[in-house]
């Protein structure tokens, strides 16, 4: 039986993070994703791979879990992710943005773009909030603008410290 009819409604997450020489760092990103606010794992929440890239020390971190809990996962590894990698001493042939520079989102089942698109705005605003830094979005990806933005108000922090 397709999750579909089982009524489940599943989104994907492509956590992409300035991050892959330091393995425990880019662990312990994952794992801020699948853990609930008491520490236990989250039974709606699954790391599906974590792809890292050594030169262009960057890894993406897939996370599949229900609409209600995808939200709160996301919120949780920015959050880890924004506190564990310096962006002063980063290093990688990549052009990051940020600790974390993108953040796409894609239904799975019984979710359309649209939705993927809200959740991923909600989350801007309360990860923004959070940390005081500016993070518009743009359909159902988000990406980290510099400081110099117009739309970035209440923006505190410079664009190399981590955003």
């Amino acid at each position: 039986m397709s999750s579909s009819r089982l009524g489940l409604r599943l989104a994907v997450c492509l956590l992409n993070i300035s991050e892959a020489r330091r393995k425990y760092i880019v662990e312990n990103v994952a794992k801020a994703a699948l853990l609930e606010k008491n520490g236990q794992k989250h039974p709606e929440v699954s790391v599906l791979s974590i792809f890292s890239d050594q030169e262009y020390n960057r890894s993406v971190i897939t996370i599949a879990a229900s609409v209600a809990e995808l939200g709160n996962s996301i919120l949780a590894a920015c959050l880890e992710a924004f506190q564990s990698i310096d962006m002063e001493v980063q290093e990688g042939i990549h052009p990051c943005l940020g600790a974390v520079d993108l953040i796409p989102i894609y239904p799975l089942s019984g979710i359309g773009v649209e939705e993927c698109g809200a959740v991923a705005r909600i989350r801007t605003s309360l990860v923004a909030q959070r940390l005081r830094i500016c993070l518009p979005t743009k359909g159902t990806w988000v990406r980290a603008l510099v400081r110099g933005d117009p739309t970035c108000h209440g923006a505190t922090k410079p664009v190399r410290h981590n955003f």
